[in-house]
């Protein structure tokens, strides 16, 4: 039996900072975010790996007034600028998943709701009209949804999901923020941890990191500079360092025959500091012979469990 390993990147743009004050991480208007996309697509079409995309579902949407119905907090969408994705990239972008879906690889679109709610601190209710409205926008684009990732790791009532047809769920086994001494520990002494995936009434748990594990905190995240003490230690080193790690959990994958569960944003990768090491991991995953490694979407690993 061989190992298996998921890959799965949020898109979340404007909307994934909407209620914060800071966007310092992101390009202007999405621009290098998209650049970034095609880089990541066509090198996944050349080394036949296949990633979860999961993208906020206001994204999906071309234009709008900035008004939403539902039982919304005050303010909650006090960002969106109700225009177009011509004018605010950040806050549109249904170019994105449609490059997603017409690659040559079959990409999985999930969800990670429609205005990046933190599940956890929402009523049912809200979660329940948010889920239907993904679910209309995956329609428009023939890409059913499947599968959830909630927003900063709030988990929700997993009956919600099941009602709204989602089959698996990514949740962090902790959602503490570990400290950067911690996070240092974490990406320099061994590679990202293993979880086997559990079914719970028929929905499929995944687990992942409460940091992103696909690209390095050590480096560049997005167009934002890493934590200066990270920066003490040569740029090279870091890059290097990342790479081993993700090449050692991936053989401990293989070996062990266990599930593996790496991830990121979007933006995280968007510099080529990120990208160069992505880049070769990637090519390092499509020289790896199926029958030692499956690289399968979150969609493809409910198939696997849920129909035993």
């Amino acid at each position: 039996m061989a190992g298996t390993l998921t890959l799965s990147i949020e898109i979340e743009l404007g909307w994934g900072v909407h209620d914060l004050p800071t966007v310092t991480h992101l390009s202007d208007g999405g621009r290098r975010e998209r650049e970034y996309l095609d880089k990541l697509l066509d090198k996944a079409d050349e080394t036949g790996v296949p990633i979860s995309f999961d993208i906020v579902g206001h994204l999906l949407l071309a234009e709008c007034d900035g008004s939403h119905d539902g039982p919304y907090p005050a303010g909650w969408f006090d960002a969106d600028p109700g225009t177009d994705v011509e004018s605010d990239g950040l806050f549109y972008g249904p170019d994105l998943a449609r490059r997603v879906l017409n690659a040559d690889v079959d990409h999985e679109l999930c969800t990670h709701t429609f205005s990046h709610l933190l599940c956890g601190q929402v009523s049912d209710d809200l979660l329940d009209a948010e889920l239907r409205r993904v679910r209309e926008l995956h329609e428009e684009f023939d890409a059913p949804v499947s599968s959830f990732v909630p927003p900063r790791h709030s988990r929700p009532n997993d009956e919600v999901l099941r009602r709204n047809g989602i089959r698996v769920a990514r949740y962090a086994k902790s959602r503490r923020s570990p400290t950067h001494a911690h996070r240092f520990k974490q990406l320099t002494v061994g590679p990202a941890p293993h979880w086997a995936p559990r079914v719970e009434d028929g929905l499929l748990q995944t687990y992942c990191t409460s940091y992103p594990s696909l690209t390095a905190l050590t480096l560049p995240s997005g167009q934002e500079d890493p934590y200066r003490g990270y920066q003490l230690f040569p740029l090279a080193a870091r890059k290097r360092v990342h790479e081993y790690n993700l090449r050692r959990a991936t053989r401990r994958a293989i070996e062990s025959e266990s599930p593996f569960h790496l991830w990121c944003h979007l933006y995280d990768l968007s510099n080529e500091d990120q990208w160069s090491v992505l880049e070769r991991y990637l090519e390092h995953l499509g020289d790896i012979p199926d029958e030692e490694l499956n690289v399968m979407t979150m969609k493809s690993l409910g198939d696997r469990y849920l129909e035993r």
